[in-house]
């Protein structure tokens, strides 16, 4: 019963820290998306305005990316829930959701600043006479396109225990965009333990699988989460 009160604070503490520490504009945002779908269609159909953010299709890509992050919290609650009084992995799981949860801070916080970054911008730039049916598409539409290529085939390469190719593709999506989701810290963790991950058989590898989940999952595409999250979960 002690150690149910001892979890039951642990967890609590930790609740209350994200609420003060996460972003309140877009966890309101998040929910009704989630919740009322009449609320949804509109906010998709128009433009807002949150705290002098213009949010509009933006808003689906950081409701997927924001859901797919609290699924994996989910996921290392599961794996505390799951363990016995003394388990040596309970510390570092804790550890890993507080972890988890400043990378999610974090990384929309620099989404938001981004989009302020690209609205500050079109009220800046003088108006142009082009035919958008024709137009090339936007430098930054091609960077991102080309960024996130490399990037995914670096996670291809993790899941398959290739570190040459993926240190060569998140290298490339760092020279294409060094601010890129994670891509440039995912490199240096690579580089990092380099030495350990050159067996494919080695132990360090769920280690690698941890740390990018935990702290660097930003942007991981959806289809290749699962297998990251499996690999994570051999580390506890």
């Amino acid at each position: 019963m002690a150690s149910d009160r001892t979890d039951d604070y642990v967890l609590g503490r930790l609740v209350l820290d994200y609420i003060r520490a996460f972003m309140w504009p877009l966890v309101a945002m998040v929910v009704v998306l989630v919740y009322q779908s009449d609320v949804r269609t509109l906010i998709f159909e128009r433009e807002i305005d949150v705290f002098g953010v213009r949010i509009g299709a933006k808003v689906e890509q950081i409701e997927s990316q924001t859901l797919a992050e609290i699924a994996d919290v989910r996921v290392l609650l599961e794996a505390q829930q799951a363990g016995v009084d003394g388990d040596e992995a309970s510390p570092q799981i804790a550890e890993d959701i507080d972890a988890k949860l400043s990378s999610l801070e974090r990384n929309l916080t620099r989404e938001i600043a981004e989009v302020q970054s690209a609205q500050q911008a079109r009220r800046t730039a003088p108006p142009q006479n082009v035919n958008p049916a024709t137009a090339p598409p936007p430098a930054a539409d091609n960077r991102s396109t080309r960024a996130a290529a490399a990037e995914r085939r670096g996670f291809e390469a993790l899941i398959d225990h290739d570190l040459t190719a993926a240190l060569k593709a998140f290298d490339e999506a760092r020279s294409i965009w060094p601010d890129y989701h994670n891509v440039a810290e995912i490199g240096q963790a690579l580089r990092k333990f380099q030495s350990r991950l050159s067996d494919p058989e080695s132990p360090m590898w769920p280690q690698l699988y941890r740390e990018i989940l935990t702290r660097y999952s930003w942007g991981l595409p959806e289809d290749l989460r699962a297998a990251i999250r499996k690999g994570a979960k051999k580390a506890y």
